[in-house]
């Protein structure tokens, strides 16, 4: 294939571009790999937009590192499998450096390395470099340099990249958002437990079994808390739906210096998941028994008509 020849020559705007779009495919085998996992429609990455910048920069790497073995699939797929599983590595090690959390955490998964890369997902990452190679790259090359959006290309690969920096920025905004709340959790759970901790109601295991025990305990005596108080601590109690929606994202997720508050939020994620089952079922029952009434209504009305029909005839 010719375009090979000239594929290490590629300008900044046409690699931005086909960084883009190995960035989407990678969202999408992973939209896909997860909700099949997870048996329901999930949503993966941190940015808004539907892309995974580590996914762009694991192809663009395949592309400029593993050129030379491009035709041999055991070499291409065992350096795939390293090089994108120590880009996986460091971007999980700066992620928990920058915001305090462990964004994802293989520790349950088999020969894993610090809970950051896992086998099962290295052996994909090296099948995904040899399909890159040898199928996504053609088409993406194609594509890029597609004859008639050559004379607008650096316009298209600006007013992406503008799409991209607004996309990063509101990012950066929620996960500042995400740290500050975080941080405030954690200061009120010590807050308590220095306050409470030697009295025999209060339950200092979690941030969970803490407000639950200050909120049980209110209930018996309300006047052992300020009312400033139990309106504090019936905010920590309400749903978070910054923190709610990284954590569908990111199931996984554990911290050293938040985990107290993960549990927390997690353990209302799961309660309201179960409320909400319970909701529905309960409104499954409902209908179901109005329809059970509707249906014997019916037949009650049906016999009450034939009997009154043979009345009749008797008359006659």
């Amino acid at each position: 294939m010719d375009y090979l020849l000239e594929l290490l020559n590629i300008d900044i705007p046409h690699l931005f571009i086909m960084f883009l779009i190995f960035a989407f495919i990678g969202w999408t085998c992973e939209e896909i790999y997860c909700s099949i996992g997870m048996r329901k429609l999930v949503k993966r990455g941190m940015l808004y937009g539907p892309i995974c910048p580590i996914y762009g920069f694991g192809g663009v790497i395949i592309i400029y590192f593993l050129y030379p073995w491009r035709d041999t699939w055991l070499r291409l797929f065992f350096a795939s499998l390293v090089l994108t599983s120590i880009l996986e590595y460091f971007v999980s090690w700066l992620l928990e450096k920058l915001f305090h959390a462990k964004w994802w955490d293989y520790s349950k998964n088999p020969f894993n390395i610090n809970g950051r890369v896992c086998l099962l997902n290295s052996v994909l990452f090296g099948l995904l470099g040899i399909a890159q190679w040898h199928y996504v790259e053609p088409f993406v090359y194609n594509m890029v340099y597609w004859k008639p959006i050559q004379p607008w290309i650096h316009l298209i690969s600006v007013l992406l990249a503008l799409v991209l920096a607004t996309d990063i920025l509101a990012t950066i905004h929620k996960l500042v958002d995400f740290n500050s709340t975080m941080e405030k959790f954690k200061q009120f759970g010590e807050q308590l437990k220095d306050r409470y901790e030697g009295e025999d109601w209060f339950k200092p295991q979690s941030l969970h079994t803490m407000l639950a025990s200050i909120k049980e305990r209110a209930a018996i005596d309300s006047t052992k808390f300020s009312e400033k108080f139990l309106t504090s601590v019936e905010g920590y109690s309400k749903r978070q739906h910054n923190i709610e929606s990284w954590l569908k994202r990111f199931p996984s997720m554990t911290s050293k210096d938040y985990q107290n508050a993960l549990d927390h939020i997690k353990q209302m994620l799961a309660e309201n998941i179960m409320e909400n089952k319970r909701l529905l079922l309960a409104q499954k029952e409902s209908l179901k028994a109005k329809k059970d009434a509707l249906l014997s209504e019916q037949k009650n009305a049906h016999l009450a008509a034939k009997a009154t029909k043979a009345e009749r005839k008797q008359k006659k």
